[in-house]
C-alpha cells in the first residue's frame, strides 16, 4: 500500500516578479502545484531550492510556510506582509 502525505495548507507563494501577489498553495494552478508537492516530498538534497519552477515557465517564490518538508527544500522569501522590500516602493 502506498503511503500518501498531505502537504500544509497554509503554505503561501509569490510569483518570483510579482511577490506582492501572495496566493495559498490551493490556489497554484494544476501544473503548478503538481510540481510544488514533487519537490516538496522529493529526498531535500545539500542546498535547498531558491524557487519554484513548474514546466509551464512560472517560477514561485515560497513566502511562509509551517510544513517542515517544504522549509527542507526552499528558502522562504519574506512575502508583502513581512516588507520584503521587493515589489513597488512606498515613495
Amino acid at each position: 500500500m502506498k503511503k500518501r502525505s498531505a502537504l500544509r495548507a497554509d503554505t503561501t507563494l509569490a510569483p518570483a516578479d510579482e511577490v506582492e501577489r501572495e496566493i495559498y498553495v490551493q490556489a497554484l494552478p494544476t501544473c503548478c502545484l503538481r510540481s510544488f508537492k514533487a519537490a516538496a516530498l522529493a529526498n531535500a538534497g545539500d542546498r535547498r531550492q531558491l524557487s519554484l519552477e513548474c514546466g509551464c515557465g512560472r517560477n514561485w517564490w515560497i513566502t511562509s510556510s509551517l510544513d517542515g518538508r517544504v522549509l527542507e527544500r526552499f528558502v522562504t522569501h519574506g512575502g508583502p506582509r513581512v516588507g520584503s522590500g521587493h515589489g513597488p516602493s512606498a515613495a
